[in-house]
């Protein structure tokens, strides 16, 4: 009887084992990682060649991270587009094992991002997702890009799980909206209005997608605010940046085989990359 239960035992343990770690797995696997940079430059008041220094130590860790497909910089890549900045820039770029992408900011346009980079606006798909690169104009998605963007969201939103967005300006934001809580880098550079609300908003909310849309322009220094967070409807608007010396960011996005994502506010300033908390801290109340 003591060998009979002592075999039961042998048995069911390895049961017992699987089980729980199908429990405690119940995440699903990553398909694919990316990372988002705004500012990259770092702050207006102490320019250098090449990029932010807090970013450059971080290439280490970006290379190494699991899944890690590309990045996406949202813009102020370079404080002058002269070839002399934009080749030191490159020099950075360089080191990173993965394509980039750039979202080009007001302090990125001009004939040599054009001559590296080519059209500022475009899209590619990753596995199910769609992405879309944008250079608004004036902090306005209108004429050809408008177009741009109608067309290629009744061309894919249909057959896409995700939509993911990338712009230099928080175009969804004005001093007199629920936003005007979130410190931009430079409120003069405001036009005094946006066609975020009126035009691409709808254009967002009708896909029935989940649609994310990344900016650049914040943390360029200690007063202005160094990311946010918001989510309402089908919609997520993000914005990281750096140049503050102590609240630098990025933000990582996981993308699971199911479809679902989540974030994840990388800290570059000292040695814990998860100093500043979670993404969703930075909530807009």
């Amino acid at each position: 009887m003591k060998r009979a239960f002592q075999f039961f035992l042998l048995l069911t343990i390895p049961v017992f084992i699987l089980c729980c770690c199908q429990k405690a797995g119940r995440q699903p696997d990553v398909a694919y990682s990316f990372f988002v940079a705004g500012h990259v430059y770092g702050n207006p008041s102490s320019i250098q060649y090449g990029v932010h220094p807090p970013f450059e130590e971080a290439i280490d860790f970006l290379n190494g991270y699991d899944e890690m497909a590309f990045g996406v910089f949202t813009g102020d890549v370079v404080p002058r587009p002269t070839p002399e900045y934009w080749d030191s820039i490159q020099a950075d770029f360089n080191k990173l094992e993965m394509p980039y992408y750039i979202a080009a900011g007001n302090h990125d346009k001009g004939e040599a991002f054009n001559s590296r980079y080519g059209k500022s606006y475009h899209s590619f798909k990753k596995g199910k997702d769609l992405f879309i690169v944008m250079a608004p104009t004036n902090w306005n998605i209108d004429r050809d890009q408008l177009e741009f963007l109608r067309q290629t969201l009744a061309e894919n939103a249909d057959s896409v799980r995700n939509i993911f967005i990338f712009v230099h300006e928080l175009i969804w934001w004005s001093p007199g909206n629920r936003f005007n809580s979130v410190e931009i880098n430079y409120r003069p550079h405001y036009p005094g209005s946006s066609n975020y609300w009126e035009v691409i908003d709808p254009l967002l909310r009708q896909t029935g997608k989940n649609v994310v849309v990344y900016a650049g322009d914040v943390g360029c220094n200690q007063k202005v605010s160094p990311c946010m967070y918001d989510k309402y409807e089908n919609i997520t608007l993000i914005a990281s940046g750096m140049g503050s010396g102590d609240k630098d960011n990025l933000v990582i996005t996981r993308v699971f085989n199911d479809g679902s994502f989540d974030f994840q506010l990388i800290h570059l300033n000292g040695n814990n990359k998860n100093g500043m908390g979670k993404l969703e801290d930075y909530s807009v109340e």
